[in-house]
């Protein structure tokens, strides 16, 4: 099955919320467009940055139905360049077009910093002024459209279906990185495994695709630890990888920015960053 054209997918979705086919193609967005709620966009040639719908509950305490108190909230995402999004950031600060309380951001890496010299701290929300501890995180964000070669190992891989998925993933996360993201429980998340010679999952891999045609987000990727050092991210990695580009025309995912194994491990895979992140919330 060939992969969808992406710029007719990107106006698509792109469409209701008027962002340009230069930014709606941006993997980073076409990844998460379809699930976002997006209450507002600034755009211009250097860069682009959504407002995004994020319930919070209400009060500070425990609420005895959490759905039902609810507050309205947004999460600012940008791509582009730092100083591109400092300034869209600057104009609709002071404009007072951010709208509801902003209570996440995940911005190019270098944009509060830029930010902070352009603005008053007045005018921009708590989140986004500067202060002396660093950011919640930086990462990057990595896209490939190329098929990597086979990998030793990729033998021992297999896709994993049927009841028990969500239990074996669990018990390999657990012992592999009990702090992944990509939840076993996930709906929209595929999974993928490397069994040794007793039918034990000793590394994994989540696959989520947020509607057809968009790309692959991969998530969870982990080793147990007494296995690493013999290949299994890597073939696994590999095998979801030109997976995922039959359905799509990007694969992609995220890292923290210090993790060099990583990046040397998905660089020789064909990824490459596509956006640098800092985030806080």
């Amino acid at each position: 099955m060939s992969a969808p054209d992406t710029r007719t997918l990107a106006t698509t979705l792109g469409g209701s919320t008027g962002l340009t086919d230069r930014w709606a193609s941006h993997p980073f967005v076409l990844a998460d467009l379809a699930e976002w709620d997006v209450r507002g966009v600034w755009q211009d040639e250097r860069a682009c940055v959504l407002s995004v719908a994020a319930p919070v509950p209400a009060g500070t305490g425990a609420e005895p139905d959490a759905a039902a108190h609810l507050r309205e909230a947004v999460a600012l995402w940008g791509v582009g360049s730092p100083e591109g999004t400092a300034a869209l950031l600057a104009d609709a600060a002071r404009s007072g077009a951010l709208g509801e309380p902003v209570v996440a951001a995940g911005l190019p890496r270098g944009t509060l910093r830029v930010l902070g010299d352009r603005c008053a701290g007045q005018d921009l929300p708590a989140i986004l002024r500067e202060r002396d501890e660093p950011s919640v995180s930086t990462w990057d964000f990595l896209a490939t459209r190329r098929a990597p070669a086979a990998h030793p190992g990729e033998e021992h891989v297999e896709a994993l279906t049927g009841p028990t998925v969500v239990a074996e993933v669990r018990a390999c996360l657990d012992t592999a990185n009990p702090l992944a993201e990509t939840s076993p429980e996930d709906p929209l998340t595929r999974w993928w495994g490397w069994r040794d010679q007793d039918g034990v999952l000793r590394g994994v891999v989540g696959a989520r695709q947020a509607a057809p045609g968009t790309p692959w987000s991969l998530g969870s990727i982990a080793t147990d630890p007494a296995w690493r050092g013999r290949g299994i991210a890597a073939a696994t990695t590999a095998v979801v990888t030109r997976a995922g580009l039959t359905e799509s025309d990007w694969v992609t995912l995220g890292m923290y920015a210090d993790n060099d194994a990583a990046r040397r491990l998905y660089t020789r895979l064909g990824y490459a960053v596509v956006q640098e992140f800092e985030s806080r919330h």
